[in-house]
C-alpha cells in the first residue's frame, strides 16, 4: 500500500489503520518481542503511546530521544536517551510517525545498541520509498511523507 504525494494530513482513522499494519508485522516477528519503546521527538511520542497500549508495554518502559535539525535540514538524535538509562537485556522498538531519509531512525537504533540494547529495531508508520527502510513500516510513499494530525 502506498500513500500518494500530496496526500495532505494523515487522519485519525488512517493513523489507526497504519498502527494495525505495524502491530501485525511486529507480532509476526518470532524473534523480536519489544519490551521497551523509544520515541523520536519528531513525531514518535503519539505513535509510542498507541503502540505501547496495543503491544502491552508498560508506560514506564516508554522513553524518548530529543531531536534537532541541522543547517541542511536533516534531523539528528540529541545527546542521549531520556529516562531510559541502560538498555541492557532489553528488546527496544525505536518509533517515529514518518521517515523521509531514514537516517534518524537508523542512528537512534545505533544509539540504543550502544546503550547495551539486546536487540533494537525501528518502526515508522509511513516511510519514503527511496529512503533507508525501517524494520517495520505501515506503508511507503513516493515523496515526502504527509503530515500527521498532531
Amino acid at each position: 500500500m502506498e500513500t500518494q504525494v500530496g496526500a495532505g494530513t494523515v487522519t485519525f482513522d488512517k493513523f489507526n489503520e497504519l498502527l494495525d499494519i505495524v502491530v501485525d508485522k511486529i507480532q509476526a516477528d518470532n524473534e523480536f518481542r519489544p519490551d521497551t519503546i523509544v520515541a523520536l521527538g519528531t513525531g514518535g511520542l503519539p505513535v509510542a503511546a498507541a503502540l505501547a497500549k496495543r503491544l502491552s508495554i508498560h508506560s514506564q518502559d516508554v522513553a524518548g530521544i530529543p531531536v534537532f535539525r541541522d543547517t541542511e535540514g536533516y534531523y539528528h538524535p540529541g545527546n542521549g536517551l531520556i529516562s531510559l538509562g541502560s538498555c541492557a537485556a532489553r528488546q527496544v522498538l525505536v518509533v517515529d510517525d514518518s521517515s523521509n531519509s531514514g537516517r534518524l531512525t537508523r542512528e537512534a537504533v545505533r544509539m540504543v545498541a550502544e546503550q547495551g540494547g539486546e536487540d533494537a529495531k525501528s518502526c515508522v508508520l509511513i516511510a519514503r520509498e527511496d529512503g533507508i527502510q525501517p524494520d517495520f513500516v505501515g506503508e511507503t510513499c513516493a515523496g515526502e511523507p504527509p503530515s500527521f494530525f498532531w
